[in-house]
């Protein structure tokens, strides 16, 4: 006769469990939501100020290079009509501290972009 074997109907108690399991999952779910939202707005922030950064590296990189580029043509010049010591000397010294600024300015964005890195890497590490 097993026609008549059902399973045992839920009773009020395992319906209550299942109610405060359910609440308890729904908390949790707020909890985390709130916690994701909280992420995703640090997040936004830094990314518009690694943008900001950025685009600012960019612009004085530009100008800098624009900078030396102008230098080296006024030492181009000043060679081409220096005859004395003195001047040779003075050229010599532009030179010098023109190669001085290039290589102040390669250091200062490889540094730049290696903290921008270390900023993202972060970012993908708290996500």
């Amino acid at each position: 006769m097993s026609i008549f074997r059902r399973t045992p109907k839920a009773t009020q108690s395992d319906l209550e469990i299942l109610k405060n399991e359910l609440i308890e999952l729904r908390s949790e779910l707020t909890k985390r939501t709130n916690a994701l939202s909280l992420v995703t707005a640090a997040t936004n922030g830094l990314d518009q100020k690694i943008a900001i950064i950025d685009t600012r590296l960019t612009t004085m990189t530009t100008e800098l290079s624009h900078q030396l580029h102008e230098l080296g043509r006024e030492i181009e010049t000043l060679v081409k009509t220096a005859d004395q010591s003195a001047s040779r000397e003075a050229l010599e010294q532009l030179r010098v501290n023109q190669t001085r600024i290039a290589n102040e300015q390669a250091r200062y964005e490889i540094a730049f972009r290696q903290d921008l890195a270390e900023i993202v890497d972060q970012l993908r590490r708290t996500q």
